[in-house]
């Protein structure tokens, strides 16, 4: 009876859940499921320590329709090997990828000693640093209060607070040295902001370029050009004579156009705009908007199906840094007009400017996670075996009131 040696490559990916079981190969993008109990079990086995990823197989196993079948499958997509025993009779040994993150915080929490080490390279951490810099604005748009919980978006009320300058000045003092060399200004409407001018002069000094996110109606061509990028916030429905001012303003060609979309009509109306006033569509991009009434526009644009999801390849890297931090929001911070910082605008408060380092902050936010490691773990995600290969939590999750943004694993949606 023929005896063989059974394993994967060492780049394929496993996952378990429940009966159901993924292999996936994160150089191809080729990927198995099973169920087939004989089948999850074999691929256990080679999980355990004792084996070294690697399990004895013979032909007997293989007159089993289903394993059979199985082990052809693999073997046919090389994303395994068969070794036959009498040509390799010492057991070799495979490496099965499994995450081992040595810079854990989650282990380091609770050791000074550790955490003494940690804190070294807390700045590294900070990725995007985004500023509020007033809440004053005389526009009145529909959904101001929301569009920043969902999008990088201006926002308002009714405080008119302003970020001081010696809080401006204290915290690019303390970013001088870190990596970080954009920073995005938003408002209320920042052309208002009464240190504008001191602004621009620290981000000269500083050497850190400034994007400034603005509201289309809010654009004023000589306060915001002179020193930074400007990026355009456009909400429906559109005033065509302000569209056109800007248009006219000579600089569409350095912006970036952001249309804040609720349906596919508003859809429609930008590619027209587009269209009609010759702007680059490179420059342009669509950022759905969830408005508590439009779950529909959602399903059919936003919410993934199995293909949706396995339209690109995705590496190990990027699944393994899925089950430990979230993409989306990790290395941002937000800075409001009254100095509080959060590391996600739907987060509470994890310090403020006024009175605590930036990097105490980082640290809080790694310790806390209000943010930046929030990943898939609630149900039905950790039910599915595609957890980790999903995109990250998003702040759509959060508007809608659902954990899965798909249509694999359905749940009652929380209307809103």
């Amino acid at each position: 009876m023929k005896k063989y040696w059974f394993a994967l490559k060492s780049h394929i990916y496993v996952d378990f859940k429940e009966e159901n079981m993924l292999l996936y190969d994160t150089w191809h993008g080729n990927r198995i499921e099973s169920t087939v109990d004989n089948a999850v079990t074999l691929i256990r086995q080679m999980y355990e320590p004792v084996n070294l990823g690697v399990v004895p197989v013979d032909e007997n196993m293989f007159s089993e329709p289903q394993i059979g079948e199985f082990v052809e499958a693999v073997i046919h997509q090389n994303m395994g090997d068969l070794i036959d025993v009498e040509k390799c009779p010492v057991k070799p040994v495979r490496l099965v990828p499994i995450l081992n993150l040595q810079k854990d915080i989650e282990k380091y929490k609770g050791d000074e000693n550790k955490m003494a080490f940690y804190e070294k390279d807390l700045g590294k951490y900070l990725l995007e640093l985004n500023l509020y810099v007033n809440s004053a604005c005389d526009e009145a748009c529909r959904h101001c209060d929301s569009f920043c919980k969902q999008v990088r978006c201006c926002t308002a009320n009714g405080h008119k607070e302003e970020l001081s300058v010696d809080s401006l000045e204290r915290l690019f003092e303390q970013i001088r040295y870190l990596p970080i060399n954009s920073i995005n200004i938003l408002g209320g409407d920042i052309s208002k902001y009464t240190y504008l001018n001191e602004l621009k002069q620290l981000a000269v000094s500083y050497s850190k370029e400034l994007r400034y996110y603005c509201h289309y109606k809010n654009y004023k061509k000589y306060l915001l050009t002179d020193f930074g990028k400007v990026e355009l916030l456009i909400t429906f429905p559109i005033d065509k004579g302000i569209f056109w001012e800007v248009c006219l303003s000579g600089d569409k060609e350095q912006f970036k156009w952001h249309y804040i979309i609720e349906n596919e009509v508003q859809a429609d109306w930008a590619e027209k705009l587009i269209e009609e006033f010759g702007i680059d569509m490179e420059d342009c991009d669509f950022i759905p908007f969830y408005t508590g009434s439009n779950l529909d526009f959602f399903k059919k644009n936003v919410f993934l199906d199995k293909e949706d999801i396995f339209l690109k390849t995705f590496h190990m890297r990027e699944i393994f840094k899925n089950q430990k931090l979230n993409s989306n929001f990790f290395g941002g911070l937000y800075v409001l007009p009254d100095g509080v910082v959060k590391a996600d605008m739907n987060a509470p408060a994890i310090g403020n400017v006024q009175k605590d380092n930036i990097l105490d902050i980082i640290q809080n936010e790694l310790i806390s996670n209000t943010a930046w490691r929030l990943v898939r773990d609630s149900q039905p995600c950790d039910r599915c075996i595609y957890q980790f290969i999903c995109p990250p939590l998003s702040n759509y999750e959060e508007a809608i009131g659902q954990t899965n943004l798909c249509h694999v694993k359905n749940l009652n949606l929380i209307n809103k």
